[in-house]
């Protein structure tokens, strides 16, 4: 059976997207799926960002995230503008699935601020990216124009949220919206309810 192609639309700063891209990738090494990421800032500028969260949300999504082995805990807010930005850049470089999974686990697992740029250059230095160039980057906002393209084309789409993934392609696509157990959401997708 070929992959099925996934697009997904996420943010870094959303707990429902980090366990549901720990579970499109491991259906991805299983070659069930081909997934491309497209970004959606859950509070671009100059909108306010959102009081700490209390992680009122992390009930729901504990259970998800144990059946993954995702470690979780209640991040501080973030921009994340220059988290797709590095998301971005290090898919130029090959490493684009890595420095996704990084970006979640340094934020969720380990609640480090995504939205400053010495964080994201140091993860990307882990994953073999010159930090330097990767700085640079981020600096002047290589990749922004992308990002807002990106989520400017989800919102003419109709993508209210995340996470999103649109199934398949054309007349037969179709929309899966919000995180779910993994069994369930394989079965939407490779199975097509």
């Amino acid at each position: 059976m070929a992959a099925v192609p996934v697009v997904v639309f996420s943010d870094f700063a959303c707990p429902f997207s980090y366990v549901t891209e720990a579970a499109l990738r491991r259906m991805e090494a299983a070659g069930e799926v081909a997934a491309t990421h497209l970004a959606w800032e859950l509070y671009p500028a100059p909108a306010p960002l959102p009081p700490a969260d209390a992680g009122e949300w992390m009930d729901a999504l504990r259970p998800l995230a144990d059946e993954l082995g995702l470690a979780l805990r209640v991040p501080p807010p973030a921009r994340t503008r220059k988290a797709h930005e590095a998301a971005a850049f290090a898919a130029t470089k090959g490493v684009g699935p890595a420095m996704r999974e990084a970006l979640f686990a340094a934020h969720f697992g380990e609640g480090r601020d995504i939205g400053r740029i010495d964080v994201l250059v140091e993860i990307g230095a882990g994953l073999g990216l010159d930090a330097t160039e990767l700085k640079v980057v981020l600096d002047v906002d290589t990749f922004a124009p992308r990002i807002a393209a990106e989520r400017d084309a989800a919102l003419r789409a109709g993508v209210q949220g995340v996470p999103t993934i649109v199934v398949g392609t054309g007349d037969e696509a179709r929309w899966l919206v919000g995180a779910r157990p993994f069994a369930e959401l394989r079965a939407a997708i490779l199975g097509g309810d």
